[in-house]
């Protein structure tokens, strides 16, 4: 078996949510985006929400829907995630095996002051819908006794003389045909560990105006933004070999860690009530932009870090459209429709090589509509009581490598099929919530879950009112 050697290949001329998908370092590779609303009594109607927004989370979900409170209101929301990263980690191509790394976090997601004034109602809240710390690997698994391989990395067989990547058995027929036992190779993906800490605020001042039955809304955001992704390379016999690394500051400064990067946004909505039983509501919000440069670090380069592009994180946009229906007074469904620019991801990209910059835009990322479909059914007991349930679905939408894998010389070809392995195509996720709530004149507590097979989140919401 012949291997090639790509710590040069790969990490200077050159593996998904993705996060930063402007460039194509492994660390990025196949990580879960969420832009679902904020707030337990949204989650737990799968984030059905912008026809309804009736409460304080409206200053982030549709801002049009702030009119409708009528009393100072405060909320706070608490949310539990698991999120699953996931790596092709063996299998030959294109035969290939992935691998979830499941990464934990809890925090303080949501939080909100909402203050009317006869037909105006401003709101001021905090909001942090990404924080993504975790880790991953693509090494070979060895028996703990014996030490031999049980499971190796991934690896593909490509012809000497042209063409794309073959089976083994087609490569092993090659050889015969030719008499040549190089006319056709087996290259293997250098081992990796991967370490990726993302995270977005943001601040925003909301204010909303009804005229009849007409409300509008807008938000400015400030939002801010921290990365750092690592990919470590190593050799197939575990020596260090490169290191590449996307950030929101310049490491070549000795800088500790990367520093926040802001920009300044906007969000627009409006949201139309016929009567108590119908309200539609649209929205718009606008995806800030970050600077994430790219630096590597191997032989080559005296083991410093060199930057090798400057490269822009581009927060998708959203346009969503819902409606809210109540057939009867215990009784609300709420449907919506999101469409979220996840080709944003990749404006301004720049691949870490030479090779695969040179077939031009050959990554991809997919916009969708994600449809989200809602109830929500009322006990009035001396505490009303509220059971939430809804689905919706997440389609597939990680960066995906589309470019040729017969173009160029045989390194040209090996390194388009490496982009090919890293990124492929991704899967949709159908999400399934639920959710329960109770409320006392002056107080509300919400708790929600939404399961998915990638994504999990528990989330619980508390608001007072004056």
């Amino acid at each position: 078996m012949r291997k090639i050697s790509f710590p040069l290949v790969i990490c200077l001329a050159v593996a998904l949510p993705a996060w930063a998908q402007n460039t194509d370092i492994d660390s990025l590779a196949g990580p879960q985006f969420n832009f679902g609303n904020p707030g337990a009594r949204s989650l737990g109607m799968a984030g059905a929400f912008l026809g309804l927004a009736d409460d304080a989370s409206a200053a982030e979900a549709n801002p049009a829907g702030l009119t409708i409170l009528r009393k100072l209101e405060a909320s706070i929301e608490l949310r539990n995630y698991q999120e699953q990263q996931v790596f092709t980690t063996s299998g030959t191509y294109p035969d290939l095996r992935r691998t979830a790394f499941s990464h934990y976090n809890h925090r303080l997601t949501f939080g909100s002051v909402v203050i009317p004034f006869k037909k105006f109602t401003i709101g001021a809240y905090y909001h942090e819908p990404l924080r993504n710390q975790g880790t991953g690997e693509v090494v070979p698994k060895r028996n703990k006794l014996s030490g031999a391989i049980i499971t190796d990395v991934p690896d593909f067989y490509l012809p000497r003389d042209g063409g794309g990547p073959v089976s083994k058995s087609q490569c092993e027929a090659m050889r015969q045909r030719l008499n040549d036992p190089f006319s056709c190779a087996n290259y293997t993906i250098n081992p990796f560990l991967s370490a990726a800490t993302v995270q977005e605020r943001t601040f925003g001042i909301a204010a909303a105006y009804k005229i009849g039955n007409v409300s509008v809304g807008a938000t400015a955001r400030y939002q801010k933004f921290n990365e750092s992704a690592f990919t470590f390379r190593v050799t197939p016999f575990g020596d260090f070999s490169s290191i590449i690394v996307q950030a929101t500051s310049d490491i070549t400064a000795a800088n500790d860690k990367a520093k926040d990067q802001n920009d300044l946004t906007f969000a627009g909505g409006v949201k139309w009530t016929l009567n108590d039983r119908l309200s539609v509501g649209a929205v718009y919000k606008q995806g800030a932009k970050f600077p994430a440069p790219w630096f590597a670090m191997n032989a080559n380069t005296n083991f410093q870090f060199v930057k090798g592009a400057d490269t822009t994180f581009h927060i998708p946009d959203i346009y969503g459209v819902g409606v809210s229906v109540r057939p009867i007074p215990v009784l609300t469904i709420n449907a919506d429709a999101v469409r979220v620019t996840y080709s944003n991801l990749v404006d301004d990209f720049v691949s870490i090589n030479e090779d695969i910059r040179a077939l031009g835009d050959v990554h991809k990322e997919n916009d969708v509509i994600e449809i989200h479909l809602g109830g929500e059914y009322f006990f009035f007991t001396r505490f009303p009581f509220a059971v939430r349930a809804g689905v919706w679905r997440d389609p597939a939408h990680s960066m995906e490598f589309r470019g040729p894998l017969d173009k160029g010389d045989t390194i040209a070809r090996a390194t388009a099929v490496t982009e090919a392995v890293l990124f492929p195509k991704g899967q949709a996720q159908n999400h399934v919530s639920i959710g329960a709530g109770m409320a006392w004149p002056r107080f509300q507590i919400d708790a929600a879950f939404d399961r998915s097979k990638r994504y999990n989140v528990g989330s619980i919401s508390l608001v007072t009112r004056f």
